[in-house]
């Protein structure tokens, strides 16, 4: 089991939506993915259709270390994906909540959760406080995804350092994923800027803009199963192979089999719905 911190001191960087969208992929191609909440936005639970839960990630911060491995198992809540599970947060979760950084950690470990999940994906709030501590304390490494602007590129510097400082015993940034990417002259300037600051570090697959993702929000759609064929579905396929050595081919097989599987269910449930009305009609005459 391996734990992935995404993390970006910026806000407005893509980092939920990475997260939502790479769980996901992982889910439907036979991966089983455990999504954790760890922003008071809640943005994640939103986005995999689950919305605030209790107890959830706050009551885990809270809980003393006996009880808390507990509270966090009874907080894992199915998604509408089979192999994807989530800890949703809430909007009252604060730093104050966080009495000790390793907490988290001690928690994940005392669970023992490599039991169940190939994956454990950690969201988190912009910023560096005590719960984005307490994940990259927790974690195996750590994601960026990150926008191409001038002040998102200069940060990304002393945000490794400020880790390295205040987390030495934490994951470290493995990957920089360039978001919301187009072919423009100031773009690739800066995806040079970032591959001298972070050699080997920076993912050549770029997060396409692409308006699919507030699509399938909006819509509280699926991306790989409502949207495959768009921009945004490809570049994921891309970096799934490219994060965690999946082939593609192997990645569109299974995709192309579970858009398959849902479309022919949705086609069940509109005929069943349709025979019910047809019936009730024949009944009322």
């Amino acid at each position: 089991m391996k734990i992935i911190s995404i993390l970006n001191h910026k806000g407005g960087v893509g980092k939920t939506t990475f997260t939502g969208s790479i769980a996901q992929a992982l889910a439907l191609t036979g991966n089983k993915v455990l999504a954790v909440d760890n922003d008071s936005q809640h943005n994640l639970s939103s986005l995999l259709n689950v919305g605030v839960r209790q107890p959830n990630i706050l009551d885990v911060y809270r809980a003393n270390l006996e009880s808390a491995p507990r509270l966090f198992l009874s907080s894992v809540v199915k998604t509408g994906l089979p192999n994807l599970h989530i800890v949703t947060s809430c909007g009252d979760l604060l730093d104050a909540a966080v009495g000790d950084v390793y907490h988290l950690k001690e928690v994940m470990v005392a669970c023992g959760l490599d039991r169940y999940y190939d994956f454990v994906l950690i969201d988190n709030a912009p910023g560096l406080d005590k719960l984005q501590m307490s994940a990259v304390n927790a974690c195996d490494e750590i994601f960026v995804p990150t926008e191409l602007r001038q002040f998102a590129v200069d940060g990304l510097v002393e945000m490794e350092r400020t880790l390295l400082e205040r987390c030495p015993r934490g994951g470290r940034i493995t990957k920089i994923i360039p978001n919301n990417y187009r072919n423009i002259r100031r773009h690739n300037t800066f995806i040079a800027a970032l591959n001298k600051m972070f050699a080997g570090r920076v993912t050549a697959t770029r997060i396409l803009t692409d308006t699919v993702f507030d699509e399938v929000v909006t819509e509280g759609k699926i991306l790989f199963l409502h949207r495959l064929y768009s921009k945004g579905a490809a570049c994921y396929v891309k970096l799934a192979h490219e994060l965690f050595r999946r082939e593609e081919e192997e990645i569109w097989g299974a995709l192309l089999d579970k858009r398959g599987e849902h479309i022919r269910e949705r086609a069940r449930e509109r005929y069943h719905k349709t025979k019910k009305r047809a019936e009730a009609g024949d009944g009322d005459k």
